[in-house]
């Protein structure tokens, strides 16, 4: 029920009742008074703030709480939208309160800024049961947590200006409880289409929200019972590797320039000790050491602290990286650029250059960036075109694990995979794979009984 300036509702919850009213009113006299707005819920929980309107304390009516009626059009177009407002603040409330939502004068200010479609960047809705607030506060929990990763902390923030993005897209705050499986995929849409992104790029978004949203449920909070099993797609990635008949075209292939020539070298080392960029181009001849075995045979390897997963790994040094590090008098190549970002940029785009001159032309799938669509698309094109930096450890991974003389723990003790599911993930090989060279062994062996 509506009567002028004061507004009743009712609403049923586990058989009892909430009756809220809200009630417009001046703090002040005068012809420019700031209208406040009351809403109450219980005798101990009354919210006030101002509604952002003005009305001449003269024509204002302490019985209504309204500007009186009269002949002037602007005062009834100013109880209309009071009326109006109250009606919008009564109907979220309804929503809300349904919906378990802590009420206070922040979501008073909200649902009026809301109505009158306001920008507010200083007022924030500090309710955590709305999922951008949840994944603010996700977010300073673990700059405070020292176990998480730089990189991994970096996700989420990414999430979080994308979901921001979605919300002033929609002119509207989604509580945790909203998000079901139609909302991630509206979501996964919108990242697509606005952000130009691949489908897997934005499918890794959906895994991050969805991780947001279980340690909300976690925490006490109620997420929508879809989200539990809600499964999100692995779109298969491409999987660029240098094989060795590569890596010696390069290795022999004629290169003009310094940066070029060094870079040659570093992409060499990189094949063959199997780190991501991060961590290749900050060796130094000082994480060198000599090990020698029980038969008095010499091995030289270099210990190093992963930056990514902070875990410590030992590298046997190859034949192939000694001979770059006495070309360069026991030291690695010079690197690239003044800064971290700039270092590993020029990384990739001389590589790149240096793959381009030896010809590594074999016609690969993989990202490549269509200008009119303006996106990454999966397409054919020739291998050097797709070369990066994490082409380095990819190849050692591949190749090595390709060799029958080494074992996947070896390999994975040197690239710093975690488990064996996600190493074969990683080269594009399943279980299914391993086992059938498993088969072939086993005939192999066979094969030689048969022989002797």
């Amino acid at each position: 029920m509506l009567t002028h300036g004061k507004c009743f509702v009712s609403l049923i919850c586990s058989k009892t009742y909430k009756m809220a009213t809200s009630k417009f009113y001046l703090r002040s006299k005068g012809k420019d008074c700031a209208i406040q707005m009351q809403f109450s819920i219980s005798r101990t929980l009354k919210m006030r703030t101002s509604t952002g309107l003005i009305s001449n304390s003269n024509v204002w009516s302490d019985k209504t709480d309204l500007p009186t009626l009269g002949k002037n059009a602007s005062d009834k177009n100013l109880v209309t939208k009071l009326q109006n407002l109250s009606t919008f603040v009564l109907e979220a409330y309804n929503v809300d309160f349904a919906n378990g939502v802590n009420f206070s004068n922040d979501w008073l200010k909200s649902k009026i800024n809301k109505y009158f479609e306001r920008e507010n960047p200083t007022t924030e809705i500090e309710d955590d049961n709305y999922f951008s607030i949840y994944l603010k506060n996700n977010i300073e929990l673990r700059k405070l947590d020292s176990r998480t990763k730089k990189t991994t902390d970096q996700k989420f923030i990414q999430l979080q200006t994308k979901f921001t993005d979605f919300e002033k897209t929609k002119k509207k705050k989604y509580l945790i409880s909203e998000i079901d499986k139609k909302f991630m995929l509206v979501f996964r849409k919108h990242l697509i289409d606005k952000f130009k992104i691949m489908e897997s790029t934005a499918n890794r978004s959906l895994k991050n929200l969805k991780t947001v949203l279980l340690d909300a449920r976690d925490n006490g909070k109620t997420i929508n019972h879809q989200i539990n099993n809600f499964s999100i797609e692995t779109v298969p990635a491409t999987k660029v590797f240098l094989n060795f008949e590569e890596i010696k075209k390069i290795k022999e292939s004629t290169i003009i320039g310094n940066d070029l020539i060094h870079a040659k070298d570093w992409l060499i080392i990189g094949c063959y000790t199997g780190q991501r960029v991060s961590d290749l181009l900050r060796m130094t001849k000082e994480m060198i050491f000599t090990k020698t075995d029980s038969n008095g045979e010499s091995f030289q390897f270099i210990e190093l602290t992963q930056q990514k997963t902070g875990k410590e790994v030992t590298i046997p040094l190859h034949d192939e990286v000694l001979k770059i590090i006495n070309k360069y008098d026991g030291n690695f190549p010079p690197t690239f650029g003044k800064t971290r970002d700039s270092k590993f940029a020029l990384f990739n785009r001389y590589i790149k250059k240096v793959c381009e001159i030896s010809k590594i032309n074999d016609i690969v799938k993989g990202k490549v960036y269509d200008s009119k669509e303006k996106r990454n698309e999966i397409k054919e094109t020739d291998k050097w075109r797709l070369t990066s930096s994490h082409i380095c450890r990819r190849s050692f991974a591949t190749n090595f694990y390709g060799d029958k003389r080494f074992t996947t723990p070896q390999i994975m003790a040197i690239t710093g995979h975690g488990s064996e599911s996600v190493f074969l993930g990683y080269i594009g090989k399943s279980s299914s794979d391993h086992a059938m060279t498993t088969a072939k062994t086993f005939k192999e062996i066979e094969s030689q009984k048969i022989a002797n």
